[in-house]
């Protein structure tokens, strides 16, 4: 079986709604403790090519790796047999074909049915993909979602109460996973953008950039 990077076994081994998923300073801390480093923008951290984009309220992350098509197979082969080798934790389901005994190169690929396969437990929803490369779009990629299993389907309400009292109470992990809550009031983000904490105001300032139009050059 393929080796996984380290910060993504020790990842899913974290995979559970007390530890990992349970608020924002768990989220990160137990990010940061498998390996995982924060990037400038709010709610995002990488290892060894790897890449997760996370939210707080309600604790959610996406791992997401792209590359080769073959390897990426391997590496969502990888995950789930990592999964399936602790039954009495994860119970697995899929609503279409089980790839997860695949090969690589199984013809059944081709066949443009592969679906996401599940797996419960922990208290936490454990949820993977992968498809081929779509020429001029996107490169052949894998997604693992980990979600808290008590999370309403359509996510939670907006709660500006809870925006504004995080804005001006809340630790600087909260104060930096607010910064990418979708929606954010433009006024609020100027609020973060002034933040004391170096990190928060640096995530804030970067989505001030991308809400004005994004990094590209102007000029070119």
């Amino acid at each position: 079986m393929r080796t996984l990077p380290d910060a993504v076994g020790a990842l899913l081994q974290a995979a559970d709604a007390d530890t990992l998923l349970r608020d924002a300073d768990a989220l990160a801390e137990a990010l940061a403790d498998a390996g995982w480093a924060p990037e400038v923008e709010s709610g995002r951290f990488s290892a060894d090519g790897w890449d997760v984009v996370s939210s707080a309220w309600p604790p959610n992350l996406s791992v997401f790796r792209d590359g080769d098509l073959l390897d990426v197979r391997r590496d969502a082969l990888a995950i789930a047999a990592t999964l399936n080798a602790e039954p009495q934790r994860w119970a697995f389901e899929t609503e279409g074909p089980d790839w997860s005994g695949w090969t690589t190169d199984d013809p059944r690929w081709d066949d443009d049915q592969i679906d996401w396969l599940l797996w419960h437990g922990q208290g936490v929803v454990v949820e993977l993909f992968t498809a081929p490369a779509v020429p001029g779009e996107v490169p052949a990629h894998l997604h693992l979602a980990i979600e808290r299993a008590d999370s309403p389907p359509e996510g939670l309400p907006r709660d500006d109460a809870r925006d504004l009292r995080v804005a001006s109470e809340g630790s600087i992990v909260e104060r930096w996973f607010l910064v990418g809550e979708s929606d954010l009031p433009d006024e609020l983000l100027a609020t973060l953008e002034a933040d004391p904490d170096q990190r928060v105001s640096a995530a804030a300032a970067s989505e001030h950039r991308m809400r004005d139009g994004g990094f590209d050059d102007p000029t070119g």
